[in-house]
């Protein structure tokens, strides 16, 4: 006879919570001899990605709220990662974009990061990997369907 399920098995949020602090974790080690935190190294990844983009578009390209995004770029502009300067379109509007310090940093730093990634994925079978990837790229980016709220 099979043992029953743990309660906590049914919950996709402390599941996810968990997955998460392990995946944070990882990268964080990886990371951490450049003094970087896994959401200033995103920001810098899609920075990398994408190129110039306003504080607010790239709050959200990362999933964070104004004030933690207001928070991140200052931290990384002290420590001359990235830039802000006026959009050549609309001078009311301030562009981040790397700096030639980020870009060093960013790349320099990348190869531990995908280690890290792979390091968090490696219980997984390859076909997987892609699968939980694929699945929770949906849970994030799919529009909730409730509407009872």
């Amino acid at each position: 006879m099979s043992e029953p399920v743990p309660a906590c098995r049914e919950h996709v949020g402390f599941l996810l919570r968990l997955a998460y602090q392990r995946a944070s974790a990882n990268v964080s080690d990886a990371i951490s001899a450049m003094d970087l935190t896994p959401m200033q190294f995103q920001t810098l990844r899609r920075l990398h990605e994408r190129g110039q983009m306003t504080q607010n578009e790239l709050g959200r390209s990362v999933g964070m709220p104004p004030a933690n995004i207001h928070a991140t770029v200052q931290r990384l502009l002290a420590r001359g990662l990235v830039r802000r300067e006026p959009s050549a379109i609309d001078r009311r509007v301030t562009l981040v974009t790397l700096s030639t310090t980020g870009h060093r940093t960013f790349v320099s730093v990348l190869p531990a990061a995908d280690a890290a990634n792979a390091r968090t994925l490696s219980v997984l079978s390859p076909d997987e990997q892609d699968t939980i990837m694929d699945l929770l790229w949906r849970i994030a980016t799919e529009p909730d369907t409730d509407q009872s709220r």
